[in-house]
């Protein structure tokens, strides 16, 4: 397929059983349900509501581990666990992370949409 910088497919290859159908499946349902978290994030965010960040990033954590976004997964059972006692300021600057990060990887997963499947 693709290299890639964020994603790390073998999971996704080895579940879908070397089937293209199912891994454009399953990269398809990524490309739109990772945005549609982090816009749910970002509005988390701006009001500063710390339980709905902290649902949100349960809700993601699936898809991290699944798609191997592992550099992600600390920051995420981090807030998961401290969300209540961690400074603002902090949770800002590692939500700020995850979010890049998983734009990018909903880029690349675009790219291998395109690259491999078009």
């Amino acid at each position: 397929m693709s290299d890639t910088k964020h994603l790390k497919l073998e999971n996704v290859y080895q579940v879908a059983k070397g089937d293209s159908n199912r891994i454009l499946k399953y990269l398809e349902q990524f490309k739109i349900l990772i945005p549609e978290r982090l816009e749910q994030l970002n509005l988390a965010m701006s009001q500063k509501n710390r339980l709905n960040i902290r649902q949100v990033l349960h809700k993601m954590s699936p898809q991290l581990q699944f798609f191997g976004i592992t550099d992600q997964i600390l920051h995420v059972q981090r807030l998961e666990f401290e969300y209540e006692t961690m400074p603002f300021s902090e949770i800002e600057v590692l939500v700020d992370d995850i979010i890049i990060i998983l734009e990018e990887a909903v880029n690349e997963a675009t790219a291998i949409i395109d690259q491999c499947f078009e």
